[in-house]
């Protein structure tokens, strides 16, 4: 409705325009010291504010508003304070076939520098830089990008880079001083090498980090997150370096951690006094939670590795009590559920996935899956279950 009253204004002074200048043309008051002859006159747009050009701009897609930027002075003025910034092969329009990924790659370098370089830095807001394995990018050219890119007050930063780049790019945390970090909200790295210096104290206003196949070790994501007092989200994926995850009480705006397939990782502790939600995926971890976990929802599962339903059982109760919602995802159980004394007091949603991914295909025969009663009885506040199994390529959903 806004985009359609706005061209309802827009239509309404073009018609207005026209009709002065004909009332002027018949009256013989038009005049232009500095035409000439024969000159085409052009028209520069409705007589709009400035801060409405921008609005304007910045709902255009990249590519569109630096076009626009090319024929426009207006334009070229809002251009160089555009919020955001989105370099990929779709928003510089490449076009790849095949045989031609060097011509590619030539001309992505060329233009996000020359995007950057019509661009002033100012008002960014949103950065997402997408790098695929064909381009060959020198790292310190990268760099120069992040460097003009990341200025106070920015806000999104999402770096894609393929694995090549896993190892022998290392993403300067150094471009994060000086107050250039602390207006970032959310930060997503994938492929590279992260090692704040000690002392770091940036991202103050980060509330969301997602990390993909990032060399990061235990003390070097707690110190990068050391100062992130309103970290809401964490999430590192396929960072096998991670031994150890600790997240610190002094995070008391973090509620939910998801972890996926850190082939590395042993343990898992928190203290963070309002952590609500795990999701996990991986092998198995030493869970600490603390005595006053308050996490109400837990997802399980275990990758290549039996008996998730069992450890559930077992482990559970006293590490996280207040659970209400728990979904385990087995590939396998060969220990029948036990009967136990500790129950989940507050679980209302139960949801259990047992597959047959075992090498013994007599697994899923043998178990037995009336013993998962026992697990009905130590949830009194039970609500819904539903049990899925997979056997030979068939789903069975019990609810």
């Amino acid at each position: 409705m806004g985009m359609l009253s706005l061209n309802r204004l827009m239509i309404r002074q073009e018609r207005r325009r026209r009709r002065r200048r004909r009332i002027q043309a018949r009256s013989g008051t038009i005049t232009d010291g500095c035409s000439k002859p024969g000159e085409r006159l052009t028209y520069s747009g409705p007589n709009l504010p400035e801060d409405i050009w921008s609005l304007i701009h910045s709902l255009m897609p990249l590519r569109d508003s630096a076009r626009s930027a090319c024929v426009s002075s207006t334009f070229l003025r809002s251009w160089r304070c555009h919020p955001m910034l989105t370099f990929n092969e779709e928003t510089l329009g490449l076009k790849r076939k095949e045989g031609e990924k060097s011509d590619i790659a030539r001309a992505f370098t060329s233009r996000v520098d020359s995007n950057l370089k019509n661009h002033s830095a100012v008002g960014v807001k949103i950065l997402k830089l997408v790098i695929c394995d064909y381009y060959k990018i020198n790292t310190c050219h990268l760099n120069s990008w992040l460097e003009d890119a990341i200025t106070p007050g920015i806000e999104e930063v999402t770096l894609l880079l393929s694995a090549k780049y896993r190892v022998k790019y290392k993403f300067p945390c150094s471009i994060l001083l000086d107050g250039r970090g602390n207006s970032i909200h959310y930060l997503c790295l994938s492929c590279c090498t992260v090692q704040p210096p000690i002392g770091f104290d940036c991202l103050r206003s980060l509330t969301k980090l997602h990390l993909f196949q990032v060399c990061i070790t235990g003390d070097e994501l707690g110190c990068l997150i050391s100062n992130s007092f309103a970290l809401v989200e964490l999430e590192p994926r396929y960072c096998n370096e991670l031994i150890c995850l600790k997240i610190p009480f002094h995070l008391e705006q973090f509620s939910s951690l998801r972890v996926f397939e850190c082939n590395m990782l042993q343990v898992i502790e928190s203290t963070a006094p309002n952590l609500s939600t795990v999701d996990f995926l991986g092998k198995p971890v030493q869970l600490i939670l603390g005595e006053s976990s308050r996490v109400k929802n837990l997802k399980v599962e275990y990758s290549y590795e039996p008996n998730a339903v069992n450890y559930a059982i077992t482990k559970l109760p006293s590490i996280v009590p207040h659970l209400e919602t728990l979904a385990v995802y087995s590939t396998c159980e060969r220990v029948n559920a036990p009967m136990v004394a500790d129950k989940f007091l507050h679980l209302k949603d139960l949801d259990i996935y047992i597959g047959d991914d075992d090498d013994d295909e007599d697994v899923a025969i043998v178990y037995d899956y009336l013993s998962l009663i026992s697990f009905l009885d130590a949830c009194p506040a039970l609500e819904s279950f539903v049990l899925t199994i997979s056997y030979c390529s068939m789903w069975i959903r019990i609810t």
